[in-house]
């Protein structure tokens, strides 16, 4: 009976530290790679998540944080109208590429899953240069924490 309860233990132990071990790897290659750990690690989904399961997870998160960066943008619409305008199709265009992304990653395409991902990475990154030198502190941290999260999908993708 101990032994049955130590081989179980190991092999819980074992399995713990291989997912512990897949998002390290993961994170290792992303934009910000603390955000990204504990991103992931505070998702409980993440628990015995493969890559898929894991990329899943960041698009959710990616999702989310592109439509903070929405909520920010707007609250500057009076003084920069126009830009917070394109600001809001650029980020509606990259919630949009991470949607895509959600379909090509079930259907295990990996090529597609880069490309929607990168697009999506491009159109939150759109914002900051409407703005040129004159961006919100506010928007500026909105729009790197989404840009920031779609690089998890992007590492992730790449590790497919």
């Amino acid at each position: 009976m101990a032994s049955l309860f130590l081989l179980a233990s190991l092999a819980l132990a074992f399995l713990c530290n291989c997912q512990a071990d897949l998002i390290s790897d993961v994170c290792s290659i992303a934009i910000n790679p603390s955000l990204c750990t504990q991103t992931l690690r505070s998702d409980p989904r993440s628990r015995g998540a493969n890559l898929k399961g894991l990329g899943q997870i960041a698009i959710v998160k990616a999702e989310a944080a592109t439509q903070n960066a929405i909520r920010v943008v707007k609250s500057f619409s009076g003084k920069f109208k126009a830009i917070v305008d394109t600001c809001v199709e650029t980020f509606n265009d990259a919630i949009g590429d991470l949607k895509e992304s959600s379909q090509a990653l079930k259907a295990g395409n990996k090529g597609d899953v880069q490309t929607r991902g990168s697009s999506a990475l491009t159109n939150a990154g759109t914002c900051d240069d409407e703005f040129g030198g004159k961006e919100p502190p506010r928007v500026k941290a909105a729009s790197k924490t989404a840009q920031d999260i779609i690089g998890i999908l992007l590492a992730i993708a790449n590790k497919l």
